[in-house]
């Protein structure tokens, strides 16, 4: 009798390391994600700012490049969630919404959806992030790649 409740006990404790070894590693594989694009996304931005101060690039009224070509980058800076050739890359806001310093969506709902997300009204950049269970997750995902 001691010797089955012993290897239960051994059992249980083995299944509750792996258990909390698999948080552990999820938590940080979206760490490296988060890392991965903010590192993508201070890129992006940096080109953009290095695009905009030189000359020959058709820029808006408040000095920031209107379109950001692909071809500027080699490699593409990729957003880590969203890494499909598929997608579009970047999304320029509309004149009209210059002064917005986020995009009107946050997350990526559909395939049409770009993973980056440019103002040039102000300079803003930003990484669209993963449909989450809650809103409230999906926007603390957005906090912490963006701000």
């Amino acid at each position: 009798m001691r010797s089955t409740l012993n290897l239960l006990t051994i059992l249980t404790l083995g299944i509750l390391i792996l258990g909390g070894w698999r948080v552990y590693a999820d938590a940080r594989q979206e760490d490296r994600m988060i890392s991965i694009a903010r590192i993508a996304k201070e890129r992006l931005h940096s080109e953009i700012r290095l695009r905009s101060a030189l000359d020959g690039n058709a820029v808006t009224t408040q000095g920031w490049v209107r379109d950001v070509p692909i071809e500027w980058f080699h490699p593409v800076p990729m957003n880590p969630w969203f890494e499909s050739t598929d997608r579009p890359w970047l999304e320029v806001a509309a004149p009209r919404d210059g002064r917005r310093r986020e995009p009107r969506e946050i997350a990526i709902s559909r395939p049409d959806q770009a993973a980056w997300w440019f103002n040039p009204g102000n300079g803003e950049v930003r990484a669209r992030v993963p449909q989450l269970a809650t809103s409230a997750a999906t926007q603390a995902l957005y906090d912490l790649v963006n701000h």
